[in-house]
């Protein structure tokens, strides 16, 4: 692909939006003295970003490995299908309620205690669910899992926008990216090889605990490295009820999606308690705002349209990405009997390209904008598709030998798509009009699509895989959960052409 030349305008008012940022608020202080000493700037802010970084790949480790010890776990539990529809989907809810409060005690009283906090929940609550003797068990322990890495990440995120600015904070948020990609990498070869290795019940348990050595490790650094600072002397204020509501809208949708003998009543509720809960939600916010609050979906964010269209393209291809591998996973594990081990061999094509384009991601919004981005959703969507016709139509061993390609492409498009469309979506909000907050919001809504996502996707898999006996009904049962997820593809397409035609109408031909 070649840069639009006639627009290159639209790149350049990117770049000037990310620059105009100053670091601010508690953070000031710390840019403005290592910026005073040189070189020793670099070298203490790359410090935080290290760990930032290696936290970001620990959490993202936890996912990639957790897809994998899925059908391990379900065997090993002898767990319903709404119970691993609630253990693959309550960590993301509880990660994005966890988002907003902890974003706001954060800017009160530090970042420091909170990701310190954060971490030592989500170290320990993995090692609970590597112990666990139950189901009910791992889903709490998901629970409190998801909660100790919101903690985490809104730390993370806004450590990288008070130190980083310009071009620097769009290479922070690549190499953040490109965390997720060596996770993706690390992750299935790791779980793969131990499921390898040791029986399956014991297995999927390893498979938690992996988390705890990595987490003390990190812990150590961040409590000698992470800076201290002085509390803040201003109001603090938490959206309680906002975030109620936006979770019980969520948690409605989500327990829509279980799946059992009694579902459809209690399908048919949740629905309507959340097609209620809405209009009240956006009714209280407006009204919050008014009183002089913070809350969680303001009218600066409502009003900026590009911050819209770039949150509902997070939404569309986060939910769609992450469901797909948990799917993918399923298939292959369970429908095609292929061995852990190799199906981690087989993603490797796509953990390196995801990689290497998450690096290059800083340099690829510089010169092609959204226009990059609309570029990189339908290669995504080219790449969707040929899955699913490879699993229609294709034999087994074809099915297993085309999966590296096309999940080469995903990997290229996934890395192009997240750090860049989160820098464009946030350059849309000034640094008055509260930029953490869009920051909070962005992740929050993310989140909670993705546990949507989660649910629906692998409750349509696992009962209709399980309708009928033999590979047929694993075929079926994967392209079914394909169309959606290429239609959720094809909506963030469309809001990211809507959000690339406003730009290139505001920006003068030359």
């Amino acid at each position: 692909m070649t840069p639009d030349e006639p627009h290159a305008c639209v790149h350049t008012e990117l770049a000037d939006a990310v620059a105009r940022a100053r670091p601010s608020g508690r953070f000031g202080w710390l840019v403005r003295r290592l910026d005073a000493r040189g070189a020793s700037h670099d070298t203490r802010a790359d410090i935080v970003l290290g760990i930032c970084v290696a936290m970001g790949f620990t959490t993202l480790l936890d996912q990639a490995i957790f897809t994998l010890a899925v059908p391990a776990l379900r065997s090993g539990l002898r767990a319903s299908t709404a119970e691993i529809q609630l253990i693959t989907s309550v960590y993301s809810i509880a990660f994005g309620i966890a988002l907003v409060p902890a974003g706001r005690l954060g800017d009160v009283i530090g970042r420091r205690l909170l990701f310190l906090v954060g971490l030592a929940m989500f170290t320990g609550f993995s090692v609970l669910g590597g112990l666990a003797d139950d189901a009910r068990t791992v889903i709490a322990a998901r629970v409190l899992q998801g909660l100790g890495a919101g903690m985490i990440n809104t730390q993370i995120f806004g450590l990288i926008q008070d130190l980083f600015t310009g071009t620097a904070q769009a290479r922070a948020l690549g190499r953040y990216a490109m965390a997720g990609g060596l996770s993706a990498l690390v992750g299935p070869l790791l779980g793969g090889l131990v499921l390898a290795s040791v029986p399956t019940d014991i297995g999927w348990r390893l498979l938690f605990l992996v988390n705890a050595p990595f987490g003390v490790a990190v812990f150590c650094v961040a409590l000698r490295y992470l800076p201290r600072h002085r509390p803040s002397a201003r109001r603090f204020s938490i959206d309680l009820i906002g975030l109620i509501l936006l979770s019980a809208i969520t948690l409605a949708l989500m327990l829509a999606t279980l799946v059992g003998s009694a579902a459809m009543p209690s399908r048919r509720v949740c629905l309507a308690v959340a097609l209620a809960g809405l209009p009240l939600f956006l009714a209280w916010e407006a009204a919050y705002q008014r009183r002089g609050g913070t809350p969680i979906l303001s009218r600066s964010l409502v009003g900026s349209r590009g911050y819209v269209l770039g949150t509902i393209v997070a939404m569309c291809q986060f939910a769609a990405g992450v469901t797909l591998g948990m799917v993918s996973a399923l298939f292959f594990l369970d429908g095609l009997h292929v061995d852990p081990l190799l199906y981690a061999a087989l993603s490797i094509p796509a953990a390196l390209a995801s990689t290497a384009s998450a690096m290059w991601s800083w340099r690829f919004v510089r010169r092609f904008g959204r226009g990059g981005t609309v570029f990189a959703i339908a290669c995504h969507a080219l790449a969707v598709a040929a899955q699913g016709c490879a699993a229609e139509f294709f034999e087994i061993r074809w099915i297993v030998l085309t999966y590296p390609a096309i999940a080469l492409l995903q990997g290229v498009a996934g890395g192009l798509i997240h750090a860049p469309n989160q820098a464009m979506t946030l350059a849309q909000i000034g640094q008055d009009e509260g930029r953490g907050l869009a920051a909070g919001f962005l992740q929050l809504s993310q989140r909670l699509a993705c546990s949507i996502g989660m649910s629906w996707g692998t409750g349509v898999f696992l009962v209709q895989a399980s309708s009928s006996a033999g590979l047929t009904a694993y075929r079926d049962a994967f392209v079914e959960v394909l169309m959606p997820i290429l239609l959720l593809v094809a909506g963030a397409f469309v809001a990211a052409c809507t959000d690339w035609a406003s730009r290139r109408a505001q920006c003068p031909t030359t």
